[in-house]
């Protein structure tokens, strides 16, 4: 049997400090980031966004609103930001928020890519059926332009306030502040993604080159880095990061593309990358987003993963289940890296109390003490209906065995 073991509590302690860990809270795939000062924001296929604090890989908020995956993400300014999603929405967020202040309707095709301009006056999303939106953020109006054929891959702002696209297309187009086409060219392969680097477009495509254009669509330097499709990119204005579906990212120079560094992040696709002056962020298919050294390209986010359900397991009913409940959840003490608390120690305690972790005002507010029945009773009826104003996705366990089993374990394992 191998529960929460003195040795795992005395590896965790020898850890680096909590702004070097890996950031845990998605419950599966996560396919969209935004680094700004001093957060990151991500999206996930589990239809929840995160708000973490960068420095201790805690969540500052939590999201849920989408019906369906979470595509695209963005920061705003005045502690804002917004989410995207498969069931064509837009969604505006305060940074503590727990509904919208702002959402767009429900539409009959995805968002594919999202672009916030320079100066915070306008959001743009490009949709899989060729659409780009213009969200006006004074007025909250909301104007649709076909821009492509086929789904918008791409979607950036340039220096000059104007819009860039590409698509499935096969071509990339520069759009006025009035969506009026000022340049367009046809690409030699289908575009997976475009960043913005020092005024000009980088494009990855299926092929596994990252071409550089310049504002008005002239080839500037290419680089042909794998035979595999690039599927995620990014950059600051003076590096760019490019990731392909087998797991490998690829760190450059903004100037002329020149490699840097090669890296294996995972074993399978980068969704979505960020970076900044000093770190990447990677994230793909096991929910867990990492970081690493932009300077060489060395993981700096060790330990988060040794907290896994793995590590807390004596092969029972009850412990399977858990496996679900570790992706947010941890049995070690003090241990709130994920998107919820600990829940070492849980039974016999009052709801919201766990020291380190800040709860919605929602929880802080019942008066719910943990017990085995009070547990099995989430699970029962979701945590809508018996802990509304919560951050947990909504969830339950439909048979009383299951329930039973989860709670004899966590009496066994949060001991």
């Amino acid at each position: 049997m191998r529960l929460a073991a003195p040795s795992l509590a005395a590896t965790l302690a020898a850890l680096p400090p909590a702004m070097a860990q890996d950031m845990i809270g998605h419950g599966g795939p996560v396919g969209a980031l935004d680094l700004g000062a001093e957060v990151l924001l991500s999206g996930g296929f589990d239809t929840r966004a995160i708000l973490w604090d960068e420095a201790t890989a805690t969540a500052r908020n939590i999201t849920r609103f989408h019906d369906g995956n979470v595509t695209a993400v963005a920061l705003l300014p005045e502690r804002q930001f917004v989410t995207a999603g498969q069931d064509g929405r837009l969604a505006i967020w305060d940074s503590d928020g727990r509904t919208p202040t702002f959402s767009s309707e429900a539409g009959v095709s995805a968002v594919a890519s999202l672009a916030v301009s320079d100066d915070g006056a306008f959001i743009t999303a490009g949709f899989w059926d060729g659409r780009v939106q213009v969200l006006d953020l004074d007025s909250l109006r909301v104007q649709d332009h076909q821009a492509h054929g086929d789904r918008v891959t791409g979607i950036g702002f340039l220096p000059s306030g104007d819009l860039v696209t590409v698509g499935g297309d096969l071509r990339l187009s520069r759009w006025s502040r009035q969506m009026e086409v000022q340049a367009r060219i046809d690409l030699p392969d289908l575009p997976n993604g475009l960043t913005i680097t020092q005024g000009r477009v980088a494009v990855i495509f299926a092929d596994g080159a990252l071409r550089l254009f310049s504002d008005v669509g002239e080839l500037l330097p290419e680089r042909f880095l794998t035979d595999r499709p690039l599927v995620s990119v990014a950059a600051t204005d003076t590096d760019v990061a490019a990731a392909a579906i087998d797991g490998t990212v690829w760190l450059l120079d903004g100037a002329d593309l020149a490699q840097r560094h090669m890296f294996g992040a995972e074993s399978g696709p980068i969704w979505a990358l960020a970076l900044d002056a000093e770190q990447v962020f990677t994230a793909g298919n096991d929910g867990v987003i990492r970081r690493w050294s932009l300077a060489d390209g060395t993981a700096l986010g060790g330990g988060a993963e040794l907290a896994m359900a793995q590590d807390y397991t004596d092969d029972s009913r009850g412990a399977e289940i858990w496996q679900s409940c570790a992706v947010c959840h941890s049995l070690t003490p003090d241990d709130h890296m994920r998107a919820g608390p600990s829940l070492h120690g849980i039974f016999g305690t009052p709801i919201a109390t766990q020291d380190g972790y800040d709860y919605s005002s929602a929880l802080r507010e019942m008066e719910i003490v943990w017990t085995p029945r009070t547990v099995a009773e989430l699970f029962e009826f979701g945590p809508e209906a018996y802990t509304p104003g919560s951050r947990m996705p909504e969830q339950r366990i439909g048979d009383p065995a299951d329930r039973q089993a989860l709670v004899e374990f966590l009496e066994r394992a949060a001991q």
